[in-house]
């Protein structure tokens, strides 16, 4: 399925099932200002003559118009439904065409020290996250951001998020319902220090069940009591001083319960907000192992039944929603205090679900992540599903680079065999060395996260991954560019004696020193890795290092982007070829922006 054509159908298709709602609409309105209209000539008869059919029509008339407006309220739910996903399917032909702006960069989790995240553009601008991130809650946001920075090293799970985004990804217009009722219900990122202590701390009402006999007691005897006074056996002023009893009871409750109920709004709109999504996700029947995981999670009987639980906590959010139109308070908690059965309720529903909250944020975070993913699959079907191997470290045919269109992206093919090889990568300015490194390292972080990969076949073995590109100094902690490189590879040395196997990528290293020294360090480095459980690219300029392969053949191989030139002209092919590269072209391209 194309995915352009797919967006453009179902635009062409929401946007006349919105016109149709929008219609529908305007006819509900219209009902609605007739009846109201009604409404008001009823009761004006009924003043002047008071009789009882005119009290059955106004009644009548006063059913018509909250069902009209629940119809209204229903309507418009489902107009901003299509109208967000009208707006998902824009956004994506932007990013189908090379517009990034409507997605996040990710910027909040960079981290210059992380081993490989600044120099392969995990975040920024047309950064990975950026081509990737298409959640709708806050966990499911970090928990994406987590796992391109911490790279499973599990097969089983790499094989259960590419099984489920399989799945998914053949789900598309469910993939973006999701999304469209996750962005008209937003969640915020919770604080877990406050929600630790809420779970710990006691109930509202100390002793519920001497609160409900008080509560049913004292609601009974007013309602009663204006029920009679309405006959006439009783006069109006017992029951008024019924509900101002209890207003006065509310009263000396009122500031500690507006003080919990502000503690709480942020927390029990956010979870409250889940509920849409949850009823998403309990709708497909799914068959990949983590999606049915998570299915389990959330609806099991033994899990609490999330469904059940968001259902309930929606509606005591609304109902605390309520307590700020006046008027409605005043009225409903003189009848029977209102507020009290709210908290009472709350008080039920922590008891019984509060413990489940984390493993169902949990669910509902790993589902938008594995949507995110999906979508991803979805919009590049020429990708690749990699695969997982035992045999070799690394093989890929026609890879490219994810982040580059067009005819920029030049595919090439790479094969590593075993630990202890390192490729030593050379050539001229501008040929092509620093795109493969990343071209590699990100099509790892793709295939270790659980995403496709561009590439025409991507075999390889899970492992940790370390780069060193675009070392930076740091005046604020007085490091000069040089003592900075040396702790980047110190980082790497610390990585190494951690880990299983640790794929390298290093671009120039130690450019800060002078040449002599820069080539004795680097070689020296370089036989020290072969200590440890390494593999992976070193690019550099300084052709000496290719005589490794001569001193230690088993263990240094040299591939080389060769360019050719007549004088001025310079051509580019980006491939990779075998050997040490011998051309140059800095004066060449001194010359060309007259430099020299």
């Amino acid at each position: 399925m194309d995915p352009l054509s797919f967006y453009q159908q179902h635009i062409t298709s929401n946007s006349k099932s919105l016109k149709k709602v929008k219609s529908y609409r305007n006819l509900i309105t219209l009902s609605k200002l007739l009846v109201f209209g009604a409404i008001i000539f009823l009761i004006y008869l009924w003043i002047v003559k008071s009789t009882l059919p005119l009290v059955f029509f106004s009644l009548l008339s006063i059913l018509a118009f909250l069902l009209l407006t629940i119809a209204d309220v229903r309507i418009l739910s489902h107009q901003r439904l299509l109208e967000e996903q009208i707006q998902n399917y824009k956004n994506e032909i932007a990013y189908l065409q090379g517009n990034l702006s409507p997605f996040s960069t990710g910027r909040m989790y960079e981290d210059t020290d992380h081993p490989y995240a600044t120099d392969l553009d995990i975040f920024g601008e047309n950064s990975l996250f950026q081509h990737l991130d298409r959640t709708v809650t806050a966990p499911g946001k970090e928990k994406l951001a987590d796992w391109l920075l911490v790279l499973s090293q599990n097969p089983a799970t790499i094989i259960q998020r590419q099984q489920a985004t399989r799945e998914l990804a053949d789900q598309p217009v469910w993939l973006h319902y999701f999304r469209a009722l996750g962005k008209l219900h937003p969640t915020q990122q919770l604080d877990s220090s406050f929600f630790r202590s809420w779970q710990k701390e006691s109930l509202f009402f100390l002793h519920p069940g001497k609160i409900r006999i008080f509560l049913y007691t004292a609601n009974t005897l007013t309602i009663a009591g204006w029920l009679v006074a309405i006959t006439g056996l009783l006069p109006w002023s017992l029951a008024f001083c019924l509900s101002a009893l209890q207003l006065i009871i509310l009263t000396i409750y009122l500031k500690k319960i507006n003080a919990y109920h502000v503690r709480l709004n942020t927390f029990l709109k956010t979870i409250s907000n889940y509920l849409p999504l949850v009823k998403a996700i309990r709708q497909p029947f799914f068959h990949s192992p983590s999606m049915q995981r998570i299915q389990d999670q959330l609806f099991a009987p033994k899990n609490g039944n999330s469904l059940k639980a968001f259902s309930r906590l929606y509606r005591i959010q609304n109902a605390l929603d309520q307590r700020g139109n006046i008027l409605i308070a005043l009225i409903l908690n003189g009848l029977y205090l209102k507020d009290f059965h709210i908290l009472l309720c709350l008080d039920q529903w922590k008891k019984t679900y509060a413990a489940y909250i984390d493993n169902w944020l949990e669910a509902i975070s790993h589902t938008d992540v594995l949507i995110s993913m999906a979508i991803y699959r979805f919009n590049h079907p020429q990708y690749t599903e990699p695969l997982i191997s035992t045999s070799v470290l690394l093989d890929a045919e026609a890879v490219g680079h994810p982040l580059l269109k067009g005819k920029w992206n030049v595919t090439n093919n790479f094969k590593i065999d075993t630990l202890h090889q390192i490729y030593i990568v050379t050539g001229a300015n501008m040929a092509g060395k620093s795109t493969f490194l990343r071209t590699i390292g990100v099509n790892l972080v793709l295939a270790q996260s659980g995403n496709v990969v561009l590439s025409s076949r991507f075999t390889f073995q899970p492992m940790a991954l370390f780069t060193s590109m675009r070392t930076i100094d740091n005046l604020a902690k007085n490091t000069s560019y040089f003592y900075a490189e040396l702790l980047r590879l110190k980082q790497l040395i610390s990585l190494a004696e951690q880990e299983e196997r640790l794929f390298i990528i290093l671009d120039e290293m130690l450019k800060g020193t002078n040449s002599v020294d820069k080539i004795n360090g680097s070689l020296a480095f370089l036989h020290k890795l072969l200590h440890y459980p390494v593999s992976g690219l070193v690019a550099t300029h300084d052709l000496a290092l290719g005589e490794l392969s001569t001193t230690i053949p088993s263990h240094f191989f040299n591939v080389c982007f060769e360019i050719t030139h007549s004088g001025t002209d310079i051509l580019y092919d980006y491939k990779l070829h075998q050997g040490v590269s011998n051309t140059m072209n800095a004066s060449i391209l001194l010359k060309q922006m007259g430099l020299i």
